[in-house]
């Protein structure tokens, strides 16, 4: 089965497409409850640049990406980086996904929630962010809700950024996972919606499900896989700090005591939260983060072929899958698995790759 990519270039305010171009060499991830990356490179010695539009098309800080695979949109974000290398005339583009536009903007006007759906707090930050003069980019935003109230206040002299609180809401006790996802519209005009899932995203399989994906290892559809462990980043008692100074800092713990009674040491993290004034907002913070840490999911990376079932883009972001992997490390018996992270290193047909990352984790 054949496999077109389009790479098309629009301006980030007005959504105007300003080119399309042939790169060479991209890969690009998608990853659940952050922004992914981009790369690509354009050989400028085997085009006319100028009527390819090529520069303007590609200024950092102001034109976006999307990435078109077989007429379904499946990447979209924000240029923030090129290079350009005389001797092999290559210009390098570096992007991330739309999220990214949120991290360089800030909280200017004091704004107060009192017991409201966590959800519409999430969305009214982005909204928000974009109603100012030069700050729509075009976000959409939907209607979702969580049946999770919650008070929160954000003043105007912390401008803190847009992401950050966002990130902070979607990492509390009860949270919730997020995306931009991009897509066309009925008349073909690339468009980008926020997507707010209480508590996922996501499609739920149970192992014994006849439609969920499966991945197979060895005599199957995994082409190798690699399963790191990473015990540093568990702690099972955290100190948050937050506003204040000295011995008038605000300050809350976070524990998981079931760690002690399973036979563990006492392991301890401290975080900052120099912003937060409110106790309960910051130990909300402080639960949210001890239940990431006291069991952090355990991370699975899988090659697989892009055109062997379950194709790329048959899967997506925050779904399920089956695994079942047996040689002499493993073995993983038709267990169920989240997918985190795609990873795709773009090309026509055999040459496209797919690194999926997955967790145990909810």
């Amino acid at each position: 089965m054949a496999t077109t990519y389009r790479y098309l270039f629009a301006d980030l305010l007005t959504n105007t497409i300003l080119a399309e171009l042939p790169l060479t060499g991209v890969s690009f991830t998608t990853q659940l409850n952050q922004a992914g990356t981009f790369s690509g490179h354009l050989l400028l010695s085997g085009i006319n640049a100028s009527q390819y539009n090529a520069y303007n098309a590609t200024v950092p800080g102001r034109t976006g990406i999307y990435v078109d695979r077989n007429g379904v949109l499946i990447y979209g974000g924000i240029i923030w980086g090129r290079s350009y290398d005389s001797k092999t005339q290559t210009l390098t583009i570096d992007a991330r996904e739309f999220e990214s536009y949120f991290e360089r903007r800030r909280i200017t006007t004091t704004t107060a929630f009192s017991n409201v759906d966590q959800l519409a707090i999430a969305r009214n930050l982005i909204t928000q962010a974009q109603s100012v003069p030069y700050g729509n980019i075009g976000v959409l935003v939907g209607t979702e809700t969580s049946g999770i109230t919650i008070s929160r206040t954000y003043y105007d002299y912390e401008y803190k950024a847009v992401y950050s609180a966002f990130q902070d809401l979607s990492r509390g006790d009860n949270g919730f996972d997020f995306n931009i996802n991009v897509d066309y519209d009925g008349s073909g005009n690339p468009t980008k919606t926020l997507v707010l899932g209480y508590p996922r995203l996501g499609t739920a399989y149970s192992s014994t499900s006849t439609t969920a994906p499966v991945f197979v290892f060895p005599a199957g559809n995994i082409v190798d896989y690699t399963y790191p462990e990473d015990g540093s980043i568990t702690a099972n008692t955290i100190y948050a700090l937050g506003a204040g100074s000295n011995e008038g800092k605000l300050r809350v713990t976070g524990q998981d005591t079931t760690k002690f009674t399973d036979g563990w040491a006492l392991l301890e993290e401290q975080t900052n939260y120099s912003d937060v004034t409110d106790q309960v907002y910051l130990q909300d913070l402080a639960n949210g983060q001890i239940a990431a840490v006291a069991y952090p999911p355990t991370v699975l990376k899988i090659a697989v072929p892009a055109f062997i079932d379950p194709v790329l883009g048959t899967y997506s972001i925050g779904d399920d899958a089956r695994v079942m992997i047996t040689d002499n490390w493993s073995n993983i018996n038709n267990d169920i698995w989240r997918i985190v992270g795609i990873s795709v290193q773009a090309g026509e047909a055999e040459l496209e790759k797919v690194t999926l990352t997955l967790t145990t984790g909810t």
